[in-house]
């Protein structure tokens, strides 16, 4: 790990190095074996092709999802499946059983985007009245909550039955839950304890109550979803992503994140909100208050998922929404199979072409997997959907349409061969541009993460830790600045700790002061029209005085995207921002502190760079 820097050490070894039988951790070299292996076994893959994917990855240039780094070729992915090698699914909120469905997906690491529109909420029974769910710490309680994903899930499924189907009371106890601070193993992490159960069940029934004898609001069947993400914790750090698609005309559901109305719950810091719209005429005004006064919502446009490919290229989807992020457009139950490639790492245009065949034949691989769930695995053998990822795109000469296309068109041909050997469909859907957040702090991308630019010459990148991980006095010794996390509603979790880290973007490159709002919306839709056939994902950065002109070139450009996100880029209202803007002077001053950390100091656990502006938090 000599050229890794010091951001990228830190987010392998926290976040993708598995603790080996003789209880010492991979380096890089033993991660990158173990996940080719994992990915080519009982696939008659030959010894060439092997060869080369080892090199793509320990040289950092092309690599399965960050689920993939850390599953593929483990003892749990050969017990879970599938299911440990994708990212994120989406759902509809038609069913109760598909909310036991996200919770069990959120339980294993992945995250969810879910429809709350009204044509799916109102499918929801009525609300039962007068139903108490009570904590005992007893052994004789109704329902003893079993520590384990389907004890917890169990329990979330007898509360819905009994507010939604029976209308009966019932005890529960919290007895075999494991104590704050112990070990979790399989995905890894630190028990939070039972607390965060007792608090989840009054978030649920306080909301449930609050609604007894009527139909759920569509916000507050994303309060549901958003609620279950908060209780999905490992080492009280959020791991978690969640999106939710709303109506566009839906007035309540458009202050979801308005920071200058009421508190807003803190569990809604777990997802993003956007509105499925294919004409801005009609939104409703309300949308537009939230970029000046809010998170700005974003948008999904259906009709151009299900009707193109690349943008003007015809391609049927049966895709009704997304993936967190936004870039994998998925039917209902469908998981986001994705790879990455780091455009900046590549040498010239050959190999970044070569190494694309090879990526989709390596997603492809991971759709012959089990599903342990039949809704999920149906719709994997129906589509074989894959995405196959560019990042480091701003930072590298290959991001230009000729390039971009010969590489689309070899995956096109890659899928037709490779499809025809395994005896499988061709995928409905081949390539997507991720936000990209851990993948490119470990391919030491310097800021420039899926097609963003760098945030600034200079900034400040934030990343998450439990407050009891061993690597927080390791920090501090480093010199590295401290803080415990400030929630929504303003309160402090002292369970968490955000670390400060130093970043200097390369010359030459453009970075969001440079790189304007208009240039930003450029670039997705150049991106969507020479490489993704599913969708872009961008985060754009705007300023309250671009509002007017952004709402012009959305009415006219609205027919060329299929999803976007927008977030100001000061005064936003994010307490301690993921990224943040310094001087040179700052950041020379800042960063002459910092000494190097031991990369034996560095042991397994967890960490979030909590994305809010677009990178994908998920692991």
């Amino acid at each position: 790990m000599e050229n890794f820097s010091n951001l990228a050490k830190i987010v392998y070894r926290r976040t993708y190095s598995r603790e080996k039988e003789n209880g010492q951790f991979e380096n890089w070299n033993d991660t990158c074996e173990r996940v080719i292996a994992g990915n080519c076994k009982g696939h008659n893959v030959n010894e060439k092709e092997i060869k080369e994917l080892l090199r793509l990855l320990k040289e950092r240039k092309a690599s399965c999802a960050g689920r993939g780094l850390w599953f593929s070729g483990s003892p749990q992915s050969n017990k879970i499946g599938g299911a440990a090698l994708t990212n994120c699914w989406f759902f509809t909120a038609d069913k109760l059983e598909n909310y036991l469905l996200c919770f069990d997906l959120l339980m294993l690491g992945g995250g969810i985007g879910l429809s709350v529109e009204h044509k799916y909420s109102s499918k929801l029974p009525r609300v039962k009245k007068d139903v108490h769910i009570t904590h005992q710490l007893t052994k004789d309680a109704d329902f003893i909550v079993p520590d384990s994903r389907g004890g917890w899930v169990e329990l979330l499924s007898r509360i819905l039955d009994s507010y939604f189907i029976t209308g009966k009371s019932f005890s529960y106890s919290t007895i075999c839950i494991r104590g704050a601070g112990e070990k979790i193993k399989g995905f890894g992490g630190i028990s939070s304890g039972p607390l965060p159960i007792v608090d989840f069940v009054e978030i649920i029934s306080n909301l449930l109550d609050s609604r007894g004898g009527k139909l759920l609001h569509p916000i507050d069947a994303a309060d549901i979803l958003t609620a279950i993400a908060g209780l999905v914790v490992s080492g009280n750090v959020r791991r978690s992503a969640v999106l939710i698609l709303g109506d566009c005309w839906d007035k309540e559901y458009l202050k979801v994140k308005r920071w200058d109305l009421n508190p807003i719950p803190p569990h809604r810091s777990n997802a993003n909100y956007s509105v499925v719209v294919d004409d801005m005429e009609d939104v409703h005004p309300l949308f537009w208050k939230s970029y000046e006064f809010g998170e700005a919502i974003g948008i999904v446009n259906r009709k151009n998922i299900q009707k193109y490919g690349r943008m003007g290229e015809l391609k049927k989807d049966t895709a009704v929404g997304t993936n967190p992020c936004g870039e994998a457009t998925l039917e209902c139950a469908e998981p986001c199979n994705l790879t990455e490639m780091a455009l900046n790492n590549f040498i010239n245009e050959k190999e970044f072409i070569d190494a694309s065949k090879l990526m989709m034949r390596y997603a492809k691989r991971v759709t012959l997997e089990p599903y342990h769930h039949l809704q999920c695995a149906n719709v994997v053998k129906r589509n074989r959907r894959v995405g196959n990822g560019i990042t480091g795109c701003l930072a590298s000469p290959l991001f230009n349409s000729d390039t971009l296309d010969k590489a689309y068109k070899a995956i096109q041909e890659a899928d037709i061969e490779y499809s025809k050997e395994l005896n499988v469909p061709q995928s409905i859907r081949t390539t997507v541009i991720k936000p990209s957040g851990t993948i490119s702090k470990v391919f030491d991308c310097h800021g420039f993460e899926g097609i963003h630019p760098a945030y600034s010459k200079y900034f400040i990148q934030r990343i998450r830790f439990a407050s009891n991980d061993q690597l927080v006095p390791k920090l501090k010794e480093a010199g590295h600045h401290l803080e415990s996390v400030v929630r929504f509603d303003n309160s402090i979790d002292t369970g968490t700790m955000v670390a400060d880290f130093y970043i200097e973007a390369p010359d030459g490159f453009p970075t969001v002061e440079s790189f304007d709002t208009w240039k930003q919306l450029d670039t997705a839709i150049f991106s969507q029209k020479y490489w993704s056939d599913q969708s872009v994902s961008i985060t754009v950065y705007y300023r309250k005085e671009d509002i007017p002109k952004l709402k012009e070139w959305l009415s006219n450009n609205l027919c060329n995207i299929k999803t976007i996100s927008f977030l100001l880029y000061n005064d936003h209202g994010f307490k301690q921002a993921p990224k943040e803007a310094i001087t040179q002077e700052q950041y020379e001053k800042l960063s002459s502190k910092i000494k190097p950390i031991k990369e034996d100091d560095i042991q397994n656990g967890d960490l979030e760079s909590q994305e809010c502006e677009g990178a994908c938090p998920i692991k």
